[in-house]
């Protein structure tokens, strides 16, 4: 097992396109230093110093390379060179220009810029790098900068739907009802029979529209007769910050929409709000299988993970699995929380018995064939995860609640 969990891939290294593999599958194995060599060998390949030569996969292959640096860069805390590794991806158009700038926008956000500051210091690359207002508003968007994002977002013309939506959520979440519903009329009126997307992107400008109603008229006209299209009114609430108003919509639906409304509040980023109503829960092994039942259990599980309860959480995790064996991410939650043990276990013993060179190199050995196998799981992306936006909502930033 340790030997197949280390043994690097067979292909060699020649091309800018195995470089990055290579690069890739060390990170995953949590060779972080291993990997960073590998990108920046990648970025700066020895027979091709020029950025601008070569052909289209050339030229994505180098673009690729420098922003896997900067991330790996600024993952180890490096931020200067993450940050110039981000302006040398800019240099290979799109789409790697609106990533790179994303990535640029994030190790901002990360080091506690504030929004102003990133919009002020970012909004200088735009026209130096054609890119549209639209595109910048949409990364703001992704960094909770919704004010700021608003102001790009100002400044463009939409070439396509979703970032007339963004624009959309922004202004709800800053309060800008009225523009919001001038912006909903406008989407809806360009609807194109030609848009495969059309579906998904309509339901949000419908329910984005009654919950504009809703909050301006100051009363509540009706609520959908459909228990399905409760949920979803509720969902699209909390991604615009309207917590009472999914709160209310919810509260006739019993333990369905108790269990609704924990996991709605946890997967956009109000942990704490969802933790505080999982905590009054009864038992939660209880619970009847349902589909949110299911979901409330899992994050009771994550939390305890996240707390470093592994035994407890192993336990969920597998209550989860035994019911449901199809429930794959909890197959690796339960297999995170042995590895974790494991290296708690092995690291105790370490430090606390008096043992021989040899067998402490043995048990680091171990412990590295763990870690890799734990990095493997993780990449399995098993856990919640959130946005930067839905993180800043933690803090209680971007929340509303005018419920009239």
């Amino acid at each position: 097992m340790r030997h197949l969990l280390n043994r690097e891939p067979e292909h060699q290294t020649e091309s800018l396109t195995q470089v990055y593999e290579l690069g890739k599958w060390h990170e995953s194995r949590g060779h972080l230093e291993e990997a960073l060599k590998c990108f920046k060998q990648g970025a700066v390949p020895a027979k091709l110093v020029n950025t601008s030569a070569g052909t289209p996969q050339t030229q994505k292959e180098l673009a690729l390379n420098w922003i896997e640096y900067g991330r790996l860069s600024a993952r180890l805390n490096n931020y200067e060179e993450a940050e110039r590794s981000f302006r040398q991806a800019l240099c290979f158009g799109m789409p790697y220009t609106a990533t790179a700038l994303k990535e640029w926008a994030l190790l901002l956000h990360r080091q506690g810029i504030s929004d102003s500051n990133i919009f002020s210091q970012l909004s200088k690359e735009l026209s130096s790098y054609s890119i549209a207002p639209s595109v910048f508003g949409c990364i703001l968007t992704e960094i909770g900068a919704y004010k700021e994002a608003v102001i790009s977002f100002n400044m463009s013309e939409y070439t396509d739907t979703q970032s007339g939506i963004d624009h959309v959520r922004c202004l709800i979440i800053d309060g800008q009802l009225n523009e919001a519903m001038d912006l909903l009329i406008y989407l809806n009126h360009k609807r194109t029979p030609f848009d495969w997307k059309w579906d998904e992107q309509y339901e949000f400008i419908s329910l984005a529209t009654f919950l504009c109603k809703w909050r301006l008229s100051g009363s509540l006209p009706y609520l959908p007769a459909s228990e399905d299209d409760r949920l979803k009114l509720a969902r699209a609430a909390l991604s615009v910050g309207m917590i009472s108003e999914a709160e209310f919509i919810l509260s006739s639906e019993g333990e369905l929409g108790e269990h609704a409304l924990i996991y709605f509040l946890y997967s956009e980023g109000y942990i704490a709000l969802a933790e505080t109503r999982l905590q009054q829960l009864p038992d939660l092994t209880q619970i009847q299988l349902s589909p949110y039942g299911t979901k409330v259990q899992f994050i009771a599980a994550e939390r305890l993970y996240d707390l470093h309860e592994y035994e407890k959480a192993s336990k969920m995790f597998e209550n989860i699995r035994l019911s449901q064996s199809e429930h794959t991410n909890a197959r690796f939650g339960e297999a995170a929380c042995y590895l974790q043990s494991a290296l708690l276990s092995l690291s105790s013993r370490v430090n606390r018995i008096n043992c021989s060179r040899t067998i402490k190199e043995q048990a680091m050995e171990y412990m590295n064939s763990i870690n890799a196998a734990l990095h493997i799981v993780e990449n399995t992306n098993w856990h919640t995860t959130w946005t930067p936006a839905q993180r800043r909502r933690q803090h209680g930033i971007g929340q509303t609640s005018l419920l009239n």
